[in-house]
């Protein structure tokens, strides 16, 4: 039986249940703590708000999520633990950086090194492997961030360290993309020796472009339909047009589901106005909004089950997902 890291401890692949790909219980953009017009908010009040909306997912009868939050963009494996203990809930994790544009100087700096990319990957390897912080809690995935340029020396790393740590480990690999480039990421990926199936490209469902879509899945990757109720990006009506035809083209077994949620933003970066957009986004939106969108274009109940419960399991094990006939 495969095992697999969590918040709480080693759990059994089989006990995933509906899982949730992509949100965050937590999450704040380098240099939150110098903003002081913005005072941090309590730590209990952070744990109070994940522990309420974890308990709403569990009440709707979720049993896991992965929250791939980068180190360097508050990653808190304590926080984690501590919702896990109150909650029951699985809770996974990643390790791994952002991409370029929002990254800090410390990681600018430090990937100027010749040895950058091993230095990293090292970085990743420890902590799948022996864990982070004095819990010594280990992550489930490895989080990969491209801009809109993937190009660039430092992006480039990024992908190389990524690859280098899960070839070394077998952890799977979960991106965040601009909807742009995915499938050239996932040839890189794939040039260094990782397998297609092991990566999920992020939020592709921010573009409509079908043929974008089908180059993905058919380059054997997972797709992100992962930023539903985000409609000031992409109204969720073209998200489910578009998810349904995947299904129809046989790949409903490539596709991950999940909102990009933020439970707690940390500082004040936002316009009041974006920042109570963002607090109302909901990680049943899914459950609430979409799963009835998709009924009405004929994608059966348990093709929706599956996105929750098959696909996520699948994933974290290591199985290559199938096309099914048409």
């Amino acid at each position: 039986m495969v095992k697999l890291n969590s918040a709480g401890g080693t759990i059994a692949a089989d006990d995933l249940g509906p899982t949730l790909l992509h949100e965050h219980l937590v999450s704040g953009f380098s240099g939150w703590e110098g903003d002081t017009s913005a005072p941090p908010l309590d730590r209990a009040d952070l744990i109070a708000v994940c522990v309420e909306r974890i308990e709403e997912l569990k009440d709707a009868g979720f049993r896991s999520l992965l929250d791939p939050c980068p180190s360097d963009l508050g990653r808190d494996v304590e926080l984690y633990a501590e919702v896990a203990a109150r909650t029951g809930f699985n809770i996974l994790f990643a390790t791994g950086l952002y991409h370029e544009e929002y990254s800090g100087a410390y990681w600018r700096l430090k990937l100027q090194s010749k040895s950058a990319v091993e230095r990293l990957a090292d970085m990743y390897v420890s902590e799948l492997t022996e864990g982070i912080g004095p819990v010594k809690l280990k992550p489930a995935a490895i989080k990969l961030a491209v801009g809109a340029h993937p190009d660039s020396v430092y992006e480039n790393k990024l992908i190389a360290a990524a690859a280098l740590a899960s070839n070394a480990t077998g952890a799977p690999i979960i991106t965040h993309t601009e909807a742009i480039h995915g499938d050239l990421m996932l040839g890189k990926l794939t040039a260094h020796g990782v397998p297609a199936h092991r990566v999920i490209v992020g939020h592709s469902c921010g573009s409509d472009d079908r043929a974008y879509h089908r180059r993905i899945v058919e380059g054997g990757g997972y797709i992100g339909f992962d930023r539903f109720g985000v409609t000031p990006i992409q109204p969720d009506e073209t998200r489910v047009d578009c998810l349904a035809a995947l299904v129809e083209a046989g790949f409903a077994q490539q596709i991950a589901v999940s909102h990009d949620c933020v439970f707690c933003m940390r500082g004040k970066m936002y316009s009041p106005k974006l920042e109570a957009l963002l607090t109302a986004h909901s990680p049943l939106h899914f459950t609430r909004v979409v799963q009835p969108m998709l009924r009405e274009r004929g994608v059966s109940q348990a093709v929706i089950d599956g996105l929750l419960r098959d696909n996520p399991r699948r994933y974290f094990c290591d199985e290559v997902p199938q096309r099914e006939a048409a």
